[in-house]
């Protein structure tokens, strides 16, 4: 399973043996929320509604505790959510998809967890005081969206699967317009340092850290998206590499090794990039030099220098 709610969930102890029994659990939750989220709203009863988006059917299932207005609310939400990943793969990764959405106290999105078996499966959980401003700023839905867009693969390499999900998130949403360029590029530099090796770091195969999972397989995409682009002249980078993986049946509904992964990304750019990359980072600390990255892009705060070697790069990135 791929998760937003802390720490990934699949490092819990004994997490394969454990993946059936939680989605039981999950389903039962649904029909058996305490009493008093029940009471507080016009809606006691599960709600079905499907959403098409991109060639996907999306079952939505409303747990009891989301009234007229938060439904109508999420619905939005899912959809342009939806709509934001379909920018990027062309299509919905996957031709049909369960998401359940579960109330909770307080407001604002609370975490996701994808499953892949035994079929495919979003949970999210959400505030019941959530307003549209908290869901037009909400991240966790295209986040797990992208978890369907990529085969599953084994636990030590869950670093590509988050650091994917937390990179194309961000360049998804920029793209369709739900958050600014600058933003973005703020965000990142403000946050990618986290990914960087620490004492004990045994390289990205070996350091299941929450800031190397995250953080680090996300600055492994973005130096993996900025060497695409700059080696193709900017016609092809992670975007068209990831296309290429779904268009060859790569999606969370399959299991595949990360290197058929990989090469397959690389086969539809017609480069290696990737597999160079993996081979060097996955048992090797090695820091990221973003401070040279960033100046090469232009990036500087809250400001962009379009006269920066690579700016037409980190352009392409969001365009």
């Amino acid at each position: 399973m791929a998760c937003t709610e802390g720490l990934p969930e699949d490092a819990k102890p004994a997490w394969r043996a454990r993946r059936n029994w939680l989605l039981g659990l999950t389903r039962a939750m649904l029909l058996t929320l305490p009493q008093r989220l029940v009471a507080q709203t016009d809606d006691a009863q599960p709600v079905m509604q499907t959403l098409t988006v991109g060639g996907g059917q999306l079952d939505l299932q409303f747990a009891p505790g989301f009234d007229a207005r938060l439904r109508t609310e999420a619905i939005a939400w899912t959809r342009r959510s939806a709509d934001a990943v379909v920018g990027y793969f062309g299509r919905f990764p996957v031709a049909r998809v369960q998401l359940l959405m579960a109330p909770t106290e307080g407001s604002g999105v609370r975490g996701g967890v994808t499953y892949g078996e035994p079929e495919l499966l979003v949970r999210v959980r959400v505030g019941r005081d959530t307003t549209r401003a908290q869901f037009l700023d909400d991240w966790i839905m295209v986040h797990e969206m992208i978890h369907l867009a990529i085969p599953r693969i084994p636990r030590s390499q869950n670093w590509l699967h988050e650091g994917l999900a937390t990179y194309v998130e961000s360049v998804a949403r920029g793209r369709a317009g739900l958050v600014a360029p600058a933003t973005v590029w703020r965000e990142w530099a403000k946050a990618m340092p986290q990914g960087q090796p620490q004492a004990g770091d045994a390289g990205l195969d070996h350091t299941p850290t929450w800031g190397r999972t995250y953080w680090g397989g996300a600055m492994f995409c973005l130096f993996a998206d900025v060497q695409m682009l700059t080696r193709s002249a900017r016609r092809a980078g992670l975007q068209q590499a990831l296309q290429g993986v779904l268009a060859a049946g790569g999606d969370y509904g399959v299991s595949w090794p990360v290197d058929r992964i990989l090469a397959t990304a690389d086969a539809a750019v017609g480069q290696t990039t990737l597999t160079e990359l993996y081979q060097r980072l996955k048992d090797s600390p090695e820091p990221a030099a973003l401070d040279a990255l960033w100046r090469d892009l232009g990036v500087a705060g809250n400001t962009l220098n379009d006269n920066a070697p690579l700016a037409a790069v980190r352009r392409a990135i969001l365009s």
